[in-house]
């Protein structure tokens, strides 16, 4: 009988990112008014997202569907998840998300969007200077050097209310 070895190696990739696009686009306008929605250079190799919204409407039904993709020889393909999320529930009990509560981990120290339904009538939302810590996001996803992208569509009611889409370029 022959035995196997199998070797196993974590190979930590080092590089720099940048945002490279990001594209807003509200289909119910009646809910909220979009202030907000930039790319913000720091520097030659290094920039920040702000989003900000206005709520016309109070909000206590809202779900999100988000899907990774990375681009690679003919376009943008699947990349490791596409989940949706009810909002409401996630802040009840973010435990039971583990991913979802993975990816929120990058953004919540610079986002108001942190209680549970309802949003009120009246609240700015907001993702202000955010650009997230490299060691920690490669550290949770070891990805490889390209260009990735995060599309969200936000419902409200069921129906679609938002769609924020962003991407990433990660290079050497």
């Amino acid at each position: 009988m022959d035995t196997m070895f199998f070797e196993l190696k974590f190979i930590r990739v080092h590089g720099s990112y940048k945002f490279n696009s990001l594209n807003c686009k509200v289909h119910s306008p009646e809910l909220g008014i979009l202030k907000l929605c930039e790319i913000k250079a720091v520097d030659r190799k290094h920039n920040l997202i702000n989003i900000e919204a206005f709520l016309n409407q109070t909000l206590s039904e809202i779900e999100i569907h988000f899907k990774m993709v990375k681009r690679e020889s003919g376009g943008w393909h699947p990349f490791l998840y596409d989940i949706r999320v009810d909002v409401c529930q996630f802040f009840r009990t973010p435990r039971r998300f583990f991913i979802s509560n993975l990816i929120y981990s990058f953004i919540k120290p610079f986002t108001n969007v942190n209680h549970t339904c309802p949003y009120l009538a009246g609240t700015v939302m907001r993702l202000w200077h955010w650009s997230p810590d490299e060691d920690a996001v490669l550290a949770k996803f070891p990805v490889d050097h390209g260009q990735y992208g995060l599309q969200t569509t936000w419902f409200i009611k069921k129906q679609v209310a938002l769609k924020v889409n962003g991407s990433v370029l990660f290079f050497r």
